[in-house]
Formats: C-alpha cells, structure tokens, sequence
C-alpha cells in the first residue's frame, strides 16, 4: 500500500467546511471527507510547529525525541519517517515545509529526514528560486497590490509549486511503493495567496465564534497575562485583520485538490491518503492569539481526514486519534513490525470497522515556544489528557484547568475545584503521570502529582528504578545493557 500524507500549517478544524461551517470554501477537502472518514476527535501531540512535526515524523512525544520546541531537532539517533520506509524498500519523497532542522523557520535547503533529495523544496529553496528580493516581498506583502507589484502569481507561490512537485512525483514514480508528503506552509502567515483570493473575503462575513474574547478570569496567570497584553479588539477590527489567512485557507484548498487529483489519476488504488494540520490558531478566542502555551481545542482539536481504498466513505468518527498514532498506522499497513519506541497505536482497526476503539485517551504537551525568544511564556510546561468528553491540562507552573467538553464546548468554565467532577479529575491525572512514566518523560517531577487539589505523588530524591531504553527498528544500532 502507498502514502500520500498531507500536512498544512495553523489550520484549525473549523477552517475546514465540513466540520459544519459552511462559510469556509474548501470543496476539495469536503470531497476528500466525503470519499474516507473525518475525524472528529484528532488531536495535535503540542500546539507548535516543530514539536507537533517531530512528533508526527518519529512517532514519539516530542520532549523524547529531542525537538521539543522551534529551533531544534530530532535527535541524530531517533529514525525519522523517511529513513524507515526508504529502509523497508519504499521510495520516498517530501516537498514543502520542513521546520526539523533546527535552524530557523524556512529552514536550511538540506534535505532531512532521510527523505530522497529530488523533490525536497523547504522555504530555502523556494526561497533561492524566486530570488532574495521577491522572497522579502512574499514575507512582507499587506495587500493584493503589494503581491502583483511583486509579481506573484499563482506560479510562483510556495504552495502551488509544493503541489508541482507533489504532482511530478507521482506522475514518475511508477509502480514502486512509495511514501509522500506534501507539507504546504499555507495557511500559515504570510498567507500569501494569488492576490484575487485576499480580494474575494469580506470581513463582513466572516461569523464571530462564540468565545470570542471570552472572560479568563478563573484561568491560569499566563492567560490573563496576554489577553490583558492583547487588549479586547472589538470583532469588526479583528475580522478585517484576519482576512488573509481565510483567504490563503480557501487557496490552499484548490492546491490540495490538485494534489489529489493527481493521485486518482495514477495510484487511487492503492493508497492510502491521510489529511491533517500540525495545529490551529486561536483567533481571538478567549482574546488569545496564534498557540503556544495553552490547550484549548482551537489550536490542539486538528482537522483529520483518511482515505483508504475500498474504504469506509462519507463516514464521520469520533475515536480519539493522536498524531502519535500516524506512524505506527502507517506501519501498520506497509507490514513493518511497530517497535516499542514509538508511543502511539495504529488506528488501523479505527479506518476498518466502525465502532472500534484504538485508545480511551491522549496527551498533548507543550514545553516551550521557541529557543530563541521568551516569548509566548518561556518555559511553560503542561500536560494536558482528553478522554473525548473531559480534558485535564496541568500547568506545571500555574493554575491547572478541567473541562467538560460536551457541556461547555467553549471552555468557558474552569471546573478544577469543582468537587463533582473529582474523580474524573482524578481519573485524568492518574493518566497523565502514567502516560509520562510510560514514555519516560525527560520533564517528569513528583511536582507534576501534587497539585493544590491533590497529592498523588511523594517527594522524593533516591526512588525510583533505573531501566534500559526500549527497543527500535532491527536496523538501529543496539545499546549496551545495564546503567551506571
């Protein structure tokens, strides 16, 4: 079985017109959810770029795998993706945004991830085709007249030749199995798009959500923080500020749509197609802004859509799917034995049969933004569990959280103290220090078990057993046994 695997940037789920908003344009995206089956309840594994990312290549936490926040990568020992799947006899090919290298957010013009080098085109690239001068103006155009003096058109826009290479891929590489990504940085700022799509929204129309600026009041510090520091824009001014990256939303759609087409016109039979986005955005809701240290379901709730030949169609899911979970499906599938270092499960049971479960909870993390900045918090720990109704998010630093996502979908209510709902509390938090235990968290402390409203921990210096790393693929090299 082939992948194609589809990523875009800052997309969150209701941007998608199928997940009931039907004022977003993105027929392509609805016509995939209407051949394969759309998830409900995906979940980022941490609301930023690179950590979401590091986690979806290695299949593990992102404080494991060593990129943990922007500005780092991988480690050099951890295989990624590409190496694995080029090990198992796969071609492999990767074009469009990167941010694994740990160098800056374009990223370096050197292909990683053990991904084959002909179709690698990150931001550097991109960059070194249309020259310096033309790539400032990508970077800092405001309006569509900016974009045509700088002479974009849809050509010579990142996304439309991320999908020129995605299309050219498939097209030559004939009958070997294969594995592509296609990771457009659109919608992502700049939300640079041929300049009609920022002149076709109007502000006007664009529906103001509920939580809009919504009261932080029984929130953590952090929260109260930026939104003071952001101010309470009055929705007609936020709307306006915003409409590029609707805009760039909608074209992104038509490169997708270009992208699949050309799988159904050369491998619709035998592969698998899987849709998602590293994260959202918070636009505004709770007056917050873009993601980092926070869990609401605006920036860790993704859009998840999986077709698989001869597939369920049209079919909606809402089993709990971790972007832990990618790799290990794709395994799954490809017949490749899941070792124990990846922390996820296959959902493959999920795409097959309705009604099965492939887990009865997940964590999203967060550690820090960026290295190279304190902004959005510095280092802001948090864990945070959803078991598809209730999510727990334990601000290591802070004030912790507890919602009732069935009767509060906006997270309006913070329902930690609240007595009633302590033993499902409880229950979270219980899952939250076995699931860091599990996967041997670098960032475990007892402090992460004895919280205000509860002690489920004792302090402790000497405790504790020392225990050898799990076991990877057979082509990785063994440790030696025993510690020191």
């Amino acid at each position: 079985m082939n992948v194609v695997f589809i990523i875009v940037d800052s997309q969150r789920k209701d941007m998608v017109s199928v997940y009931g908003n039907p004022w977003m344009d993105t027929p392509n995206l609805d016509r995939l959810a209407s051949e394969g089956i759309r998830f409900e309840r995906a979940y980022t594994t941490s609301p930023v770029c690179t950590p979401a990312r590091g986690a979806i290549f290695s299949g593990m936490y992102p404080q494991v795998n060593g990129a943990w926040c922007n500005n780092t990568a991988p480690s050099a020992a951890i295989p990624l993706m590409g190496t694995i799947f080029s090990h198992y006899g796969y071609r492999t090919g990767y074009t469009g945004k990167w941010h694994l290298d740990g160098n800056n957010y374009f990223g370096d013009g050197v292909p990683g991830g053990g991904f084959e080098p002909d179709w690698w085109y990150d931001g550097k690239r991109y960059a070194d085709d249309i020259g310096l001068e033309m790539f400032k103006a990508y970077r800092t155009s405001k309006t569509p007249e900016q974009l045509r003096e700088a002479g974009f058109t849809e050509d010579n826009i990142w996304g439309h030749r991320v999908a020129d290479r995605a299309i050219d891929f498939l097209e030559t590489v004939g009958s070997d199995p294969f594995l592509l990504v296609v990771s457009f940085d659109e919608p992502h700022g700049p939300f640079v798009a041929p300049p009609e799509y920022w002149e076709q929204i109007d502000p006007q129309d664009i529906p103001k959500p509920a939580n809009y600026n919504a009261p932080v009041d029984d929130k953590p510090l952090l929260q109260r923080v930026q939104r003071e520091q952001n101010g309470d824009q009055p929705w007609e001014k936020f709307r306006e500020r915003w409409t590029r990256f609707y805009a760039c939303n909608r074209y992104i759609d038509r490169e997708i749509g270009r992208v699949v087409d050309a799988i159904d016109s050369t491998h619709r039979d035998d592969t698998v197609i899987i849709y998602t986005s590293d994260h959202g955005d918070m636009l505004g809701a709770h007056g917050l802004m873009v993601k980092g240290p926070m869990m609401y379901e605006e920036v860790a709730n993704i859009p998840f859509i999986v077709r698989v030949p001869s597939g369920r169609a049209d079919a909606v899911s809402n089993e709990l799917i971790s972007q832990l979970d990618i790799m290990p499906t794709l395994l799954d599938y490809a017949g490749i034995d899941i070792p124990e270092t990846m922390q996820g499960v296959s959902f493959r049971p999920v795409l097959e049969q309705e009604g099965v479960s492939s887990r009865d909870n997940l964590m999203v993390c967060f550690n820090r933004f960026a290295i190279n900045h304190d902004q959005f918090g510095s280092f802001y720990p948090i864990r945070c569990m959803v078991d598809g109704r209730y999510k727990l998010v334990i601000n290591l630093l802070d004030t912790d959280e507890l919602y009732d996502l069935q009767q509060d979908p906006g997270e309006m209510i913070n329902r930690i103290e609240d007595e009633s709902l302590a033993e499902v509390r409880d229950r979270l938090h219980d899952a939250i220090l076995d699931e860091m235990d599990r996967t041997r968290d670098p960032f475990r402390t007892p402090l992460w078990g004895i919280r205000p409203w509860r002690k489920a921990r004792e302090l402790f210096y000497w405790g504790g057993t020392n225990r050898n790393p799990p076991n990877g693929f057979p082509f990785e090299a063994k440790p030696l046994e025993g510690t020191f």
